[in-house]
């Protein structure tokens, strides 16, 4: 029995003998150098890439097994330059592959170049043609028999002591679109990375891109861990930082974008968690420096101040953001995104905000824009404006030079609109936009195949508006909206500080409307405009028009004589005003307006010409009672004048209107009189015979 053990013990011996023996052998008897071109062969062969190795190769077998290369260089399958390695040094224990353990020195790689370039068929120069009758290769997987009995597959286990990539540079160039992109200064640097254990790491790089044209330096580092076994990926502490590369700015001065977070990643089943945060940061400065421009702004320090938070997670089918947060120059949001499948893109969010003024971001008044509108608001004062008047056409519209009329854009992107699948609310402490304040608005958004719905329910200037429109851009190029809108209570006073062609009016409104129009540009939806208002002011006032003078001019022209009352005032009262608009192709017709004033009644008819931006508006005012409405002279009356129609016409541009004495209709009025003066005359005639006649058979029957 001792023999065998003994021949078995020296056999065992002299394996291991044999297997050191090659190791320190092997490596000074076998040059790799020597199949430089067996190695280029094959790798042609199989890729139809060129490789060339004009530095030396070395190699080790035993404790580690080793190999370093320098100066290596492929060529693409069009023989342009593909790769360029200046230096690679690995090193692997070679016993614990044994049990699937690859335990590594320090593995180096230096002065690594790629030069990707695809041609203007789209084809790429690393492109490697398929060979006649290969199958593509399955990978293969080790399995163990657990105690069990069970098999599982083998875990890889990783023992690298850290890694080192230096001086790596990828070119990017595709004549197809003529975009280029190009990675430098690369570096990677580890520590030890273990199985289940926490290492950090740290990557740079220098990267320029032509379209966008922008250079960055990056720099992205963090303390990951991983579980090869359980498939578990844990990134802690991650920073990415992104400067841009400007001229005569330094790193330090220029504007970073500093994301911050942690990322946890489950393969099986897959499952994908973090959060991530954009630390504070001007974006306007920032995009500047990216040679991205900003349309001017009216406040300058709009788009100074920016920072985002998140957290988010996604399983591979739906994702899901249950906390954002956003601050933008001291307005915040906060809400939840959802998709709830990413195959369909079905998007649910909520959202509330605080103040959130938009006209900061809007462009800023020109000295044009601001004259024009000083000049409206003292047309609505009574100012006269000292500007010249705009020369006009024989058609009595005014003359634009060719070249000072903007291009219109189109308002509507339908391509964006139209494959939205959403579901979402926002709400906000207040929306200031194009000077109109509301007040807790509340927004609900849903789209789907095609069609847009949003409702907005918010305090108005101390009313309320309660706004429901639908969108739908199915038909291409010639998108459809629907309004309706029901308001309340809205104080036209205080509606008229950022609206001043409002001035003229006093009181609260309550309007109904349901309108509709199509088309993408703002002259066409105008054109197209069509529907009905219906709308009703109680104790208001005509600011800029005291009818009770017009009404006494009218008399006192009739009867040849002249005011001599001065101080009239500005204003006219009146317990309701109502009526209704048919709009048709952009004019909105009325012919039911009635007012209640103070010593008169008015009704009124008229169109306001929404695409010329003009109003024709003929008011027909009438004593009220038995008196006059005031005690000027050369306007008191008798019942005669009472009920009469004075007219009064109102017309041209809505912020330029003039009102006075309607001539033209004023000429019915005296004719009128005039018919009931003869009518007067001929009744007291016939009285009076008839009063001869009455007095003559009264004597002859006595």
């Amino acid at each position: 029995m001792n023999r065998p053990l003994k021949l078995i013990a020296f056999v065992v011996a002299g394996i291991i003998i044999l297997v050191v023996a090659a190791t320190l052998i092997l490596p000074k008897v076998i040059d790799p150098n020597r199949y430089r071109d067996d190695i280029s062969k094959l790798v042609y062969d199989n890729t139809g890439l060129t490789l060339t190795i004009d530095g030396p190769i070395g190699w080790s077998v035993f404790p580690w097994l080793g190999l370093s290369l320098k100066d290596v260089n492929i060529k693409g399958t069009d023989h342009s330059e593909l790769a360029k390695l200046g230096t690679a040094e690995i090193s692997v224990k070679l016993l614990p592959l044994l049990s699937k353990k690859v335990e590594m020195q320090t593995a180096k790689l230096m002065g690594l170049e790629l030069n990707l370039v695809k041609d203007k068929s789209g084809k790429g120069n690393w492109y490697a043609p398929k060979k006649a009758g290969s199958q593509p290769t399955e990978t293969e997987t080790t399995t163990v028999t657990t105690p069990e009995g069970t098999t599982e597959s083998a875990t890889l286990e990783l023992d690298i002591a850290n890694v080192s990539v230096e001086g790596l540079v990828i070119r990017y160039d595709d004549k197809s679109t003529g975009k280029s992109y190009r990675v430098d200064q690369a570096g990677l640097e580890t520590g030890a990375i273990r199985n289940n254990e926490p290492f950090d790491f740290n990557l740079k790089a220098h990267i320029k891109s032509s379209e966008p044209d922008l250079t960055l330096t990056t720099d992205v580092s963090g303390i990951l861990k991983f579980n090869l076994k359980e498939g578990t990926y844990d990134l802690k502490d991650l920073k990415i930082f992104a400067n841009p590369a400007v001229d005569n700015l330094t790193e330090e001065s220029a504007e970073a974008l500093q994301i911050v977070g942690a990322i946890n990643v489950q393969q099986h089943p897959l499952m994908v968690k973090g959060h991530l945060d954009v630390t504070q940061f001007n974006p306007g400065k920032l995009l500047k420096e990216l040679k991205i421009s900003l349309p001017p702004m009216a406040d300058p320090e709009a788009m100074t101040q920016m920072a985002f938070k998140s957290s988010f997670n996604t399983d591979g089918k739906s994702f899901s953001a249950d906390k954002l947060d956003l601050t933008l120059d001291g307005f915040k949001m906060d809400g939840f995104f959802k998709i709830g499948s990413l195959d369909k893109q079905d998007i649910t969010f909520q959202f509330k905000g605080t103040d959130l003024n938009l006209d900061r971001y809007l462009p800023p008044a020109t000295e044009k824009t601001a004259a024009k509108e000083e000049q409206s608001k003292g047309k609505s004062e009574g100012v006269q404006s000292t500007e010249p008047p705009a020369v006009a056409s024989s058609a009595g519209k005014e003359l634009q030079p060719k070249e000072l009329q903007p291009k219109e854009l189109p308002l509507i992107p339908e391509d964006a609109l139209r494959p939205l699948n959403i579901k979402g609310s926002l709400e906000l402490a207040s929306l200031t936009v194009a000077k109109l304040t509301f007040n807790k608005p509340s927004v609900q958004l849903k789209a789907l195949n095609g069609r847009q719905n949003i409702m907005l329910t918010s305090g108005f200037y101390e009313g309320t508006i309660d706004l429901d429109t639908r969108l739908d851009v199915r038909k291409k190029g010639d998108p459809e909206i629907q309004t309706t809108a029901d308001l309340q209570a809205i104080n036209l006073q205080a509606l008229a500080k950022p609206i001043p062609a409002l001035k003229s009016i006093e009181g609260k409104v309550n309007a109904d409307m349901d309108l509709t129009t199509h088309g993408q540009l703002e002259s066409v939806l105008t054109r197209n405009l069509n529907g009905k208002v219906d709308f009703k002011v109680n104790k208001g006032a005509f600011t800029q028009a005291n009818f009770d003078k017009l009404v006494c001019e009218g008399i006192a022209r009739i009867r040849k004589k002249e005011l001599q009352k001065k101080d009239w005032g500005q204003s006219t009262q009146f317990t309701q005003l109502g009526g209704s608009f048919n709009v048709r192709n952009g004019v909105a017709y009325n012919k039911d307006l009635t007012a209640a004033l103070t010593n008169l009644n008015l009704k009124g008819d008229g169109e306001v010409n929404l695409v010329k931006q003009t109003m024709d508006y003929h008011v027909g005012l009438n004593i009220s009672g038995n008196r006059a409405p005031d005690s000027d002279p050369a306007c008191q009356v008798n019942e005669d004048y009472v009920n009469v129609t004075w007219p009064v016409r109102c017309q041209g541009k809505l912020d330029q209107l003039e009102c006075g004495v309607d001539t033209e209709r004023l000429a019915d009025t005296i004719a009128a009189l005039a018919r009931q003066e003869v009518k007067k005359r001929v009744e007291k005639e016939i009285e009076e015979k008839a009063g001869h006649l009455k007095d003559a058979l009264k004597g002859l029957f006595k």
